[in-house]
């Protein structure tokens, strides 16, 4: 089978991807609560607390972007930043009861995002996918 353009380029179908996996998130998890936002929840719920700058290494998102989610969550009592008391110019950042309660809210309705993302695919193309994202994008396996 010959593919036709756009649809042999890998980038267009990873926007593609990316698009089918916003409206699934909107429609089962949240509109408020957005895929990397709940990201920044599940890292505070395992570590407990990091700066800005370490969540957005993590969460792979530029100052300016992680400061703006930050805020949007901070403003809806999903986490606490505090300067940092060895370092004035550092914002921690930690999880209220609220956001912990958010996270354990929506974790089995993420769970079925992923579910409903890859229900297409056999357990082997899925497999092969999450390799091929991990080889791409240079993660553990």
């Amino acid at each position: 089978m010959i593919e036709r353009e756009p649809q042999r380029h890998i980038g267009y179908l990873i926007r593609r991807a990316q698009q089918l996996h916003v409206a699934t998130w909107a429609r089962i998890v949240s509109t408020e609560i957005s895929s990397p936002q709940y990201t920044i929840l599940v890292i505070l719920d395992q570590r407990g607390s990091a700066s800005q700058r370490e969540l957005g290494d993590e969460v792979d998102l530029d100052r300016s972007t992680i400061a703006d989610l930050v805020a949007r969550m901070e403003r809806r009592g999903l986490l606490r930043r505090d300067r940092d008391p060895d370092d004035a110019r550092r914002k921690t950042v930690t999880l209220t009861e609220h956001g912990r309660a958010e996270r354990v809210r929506l974790r089995p309705l993420v769970e079925q995002v992923q579910r409903e993302l890859v229900a297409p695919l056999s357990d082997q193309a899925h497999a092969g996918l999450r390799h091929a994202l991990h080889g791409m994008l240079d993660l553990d396996d």
